[in-house]
C-alpha cells in the first residue's frame, strides 16, 4: 500500500506533464497552421488555395480510416507501464495496414480531381507522402498519450511545424503557386516530425527489449469506435462545407474565425482524456472508476473556456479583423454554449471507451451527427452563420446528454469476467525497469 500511495503523487504529476505536452504541441500546430493559411491564400488565390485544401481534406480522410479508432482504443487497453517506444510500435503495427488500403482506395480520387495542374503524378505523391506522415504523426501522438511520456512528440511537432513555416515562407517568396508544389513541400516538412520522434526514441532505448502483446483488443475496439470517430468528424466539419453552399462564402468567413478559436479552446480536454485512459481502464478493471468528478471538471472547464471565449472575441475581434467582422461577435454565446456540450461529450465518452464499450461514443456521436445535420439544414438557409452557430450548440448538447447517459450506464456496473481476468494478468506481470 505504501508503494501504492507513494507512486500516486508521481502519476498524477505525468498525467499533467503529458496533458501539458500534447496541448503545447496542438498549439503549436494551431498556430503554424494560422501563419501557413495566410501565406498558401497569397500566394496560390483562392482557387489555388481550394484546391490545396481539398487535397488536404482527403488526407485527413486517410489518417482517419489509417487511425480507425485506435487512437481512443489503445490509450484505453495498453499495459500501464508500455514505454514510448513500445506503444509507437503498438500503433505502427495498428495504423499501417489500413492507411495502405486507405490510400490505395482514395489516390485513384486525388487523379480524378481536377487540381488546376497537368501534374497529376506530382499531386499523387505529394498525396501521398503527406497521407504517409500523418498516419506516422497520429501514431506517435497516440504512443505518448499511452504510455506517459510525451516529450519526444512535443519536440518533433516544434520541428515539423517550424520547418512547414519557413518552407511556406520561402515558397510565397517565391512566387509559387502550384499546387502539387504547395502539397509536396506540405509533406516535406512535416516529415521531420517522425524522424525527430523516432531518433529521440531510439536515443532513448530501454534497458531490456518491451515484450510484444496482443493487440486485438484495441483493434476491436477501435473498429466499433470507428463510426463514432467518422461522425464525430461530420459534425465538427459539415458546418463548414454546408454553410458555403446553403449560406455564402462571405457567412463561412464570419464564422471561420469564431469557429476555429472555440475549436483550440476545447483541445485540452480531449489531450487530458487520452493521457487519462490508461489510468481509468485499470481503475475500471480494479471496480474502482468514479465518474462524477471527471464529468464535473469537463464542465467546469467547458464554462470557464466558453467565458474566456466571449470575453476575448468581444476585446479582439474587431480591433484584430475590422469592422468588417464585427457581426462575428453575436457567434461568440452560442459557440460558447457548444464548447461546453463538447467538452462534456469528449470526457464521458472517454470514460466509456475506457471500460472497452463502445455504445457510448456511437450513442453520442451518431445522433449528435444526425441533429446537426437537420440543423443545419433547416437554420443556415434562414441565419447564416449564426444558424450553423446554434446548430453546432444544439449537437453537441444532445451529444453531452447522451454521453453522460451512457456513460453512467455502463460504468455503474462491475466489470465483465473477462476484464477482470486482464486486470489479474496486469497485475502479475512485472513492471518494466524504465520508461523510454
Amino acid at each position: 500500500m505504501r508503494r501504492t500511495a507513494a507512486t500516486a503523487p508521481t502519476k498524477g504529476r505525468s498525467v499533467v506533464r503529458t496533458v501539458g505536452h500534447l496541448v503545447l504541441a496542438q498549439a503549436f500546430v494551431g498556430a503554424a497552421s494560422l501563419v501557413i493559411n495566410i501565406l498558401a491564400a497569397r500566394s496560390m488565390g483562392p482557387a489555388g488555395r481550394g484546391s490545396l485544401a481539398l487535397l488536404l481534406q482527403l488526407t485527413y480522410v486517410v489518417n482517419l480510416l489509417a487511425v480507425a479508432g485506435s487512437d481512443r482504443s489503445y490509450p484505453a487497453t495498453a499495459p500501464v507501464d508500455r514505454g514510448a517506444r513500445a506503444a509507437t510500435a503498438d500503433m505502427l503495427r495498428l495504423v499501417a495496414p489500413a492507411a495502405v488500403l486507405a490510400m490505395a482506395a482514395l489516390g485513384p480520387i486525388v487523379l480524378i480531381i481536377d487540381a488546376g495542374t497537368r501534374h497529376h503524378l506530382a499531386v499523387l505523391s505529394g498525396f501521398l507522402l503527406v497521407a504517409t506522415v500523418l498516419a506516422l504523426n497520429s501514431a506517435l501522438r497516440t504512443g505518448a498519450a499511452a504510455s506517459g511520456v510525451a516529450s519526444p512528440y512535443l519536440t518533433a511537432t516544434v520541428a515539423g511545424q517550424v520547418t512547414l513555416v519557413a518552407a511556406a515562407a520561402v515558397l510565397t517568396a517565391g512566387g509559387a503557386d502550384s499546387v502539387e508544389v504547395w502539397l509536396i513541400a506540405y509533406g516535406g516538412s512535416l516529415a521531420v516530425a517522425p524522424m525527430v520522434a523516432f531518433g529521440l526514441l531510439r536515443r532513448a532505448a530501454p534497458a531490456r527489449p518491451a515484450q510484444r502483446h496482443s493487440l486485438a483488443p484495441a483493434r476491436r475496439l477501435g473498429l466499433r469506435l470507428l463510426p463514432a470517430a467518422v461522425a464525430g468528424m461530420i459534425t465538427l466539419r459539415v458546418d463548414r462545407i454546408m454553410l458555403p453552399w446553403l449560406g455564402s462564402y462571405e457567412q463561412l468567413g464570419l464564422y471561420i474565425v469564431v469557429a476555429t478559436v472555440a475549436e483550440l479552446a476545447i483541445w485540452p480536454v480531449q489531450s487530458y482524456v487520452d493521457a487519462q485512459a490508461p489510468r481509468w481502464h485499470q481503475r475500471f478493471l480494479q471496480g474502482d472508476l468514479r465518474v462524477s468528478r471527471p464529468l464535473l471538471a469537463a464542465t467546469a472547464y467547458g464554462v470557464v473556456a466558453g467565458i474566456g471565449l466571449i470575453a476575448a472575441g468581444h476585446l479582439l475581434i474587431v480591433p484584430v479583423l475590422g469592422e468588417e467582422y464585427a457581426s462575428a461577435t453575436g457567434l461568440l454565446i452560442p459557440l460558447a454554449v457548444g464548447a461546453v456540450g463538447y467538452s462534456v461529450s469528449r470526457m464521458a465518452v472517454g470514460l466509456a471507451v475506457a471500460t472497452e464499450r463502445a455504445g457510448s461514443a456511437l450513442i453520442a456521436d451518431i445522433p449528435s451527427m444526425v441533429v446537426a445535420l437537420g440543423a443545419y439544414l433547416v437554420l443556415i438557409p434562414r441565419h447564416g452563420a449564426m444558424g450553423a452557430a446554434v446548430g453546432s450548440a444544439v449537437a453537441y448538447g444532445a451529444a453531452a446528454v447522451l454521453a453522460v447517459a451512457s456513460t453512467l450506464a455502463v460504468t455503474s456496473g462491475r466489470p465483465h469476467r473477462r476484464f477482470r481476468a486482464q486486470s489479474t494478468n496486469n497485475r502479475s506481470r512485472p513492471p518494466s525497469p524504465t520508461r523510454n
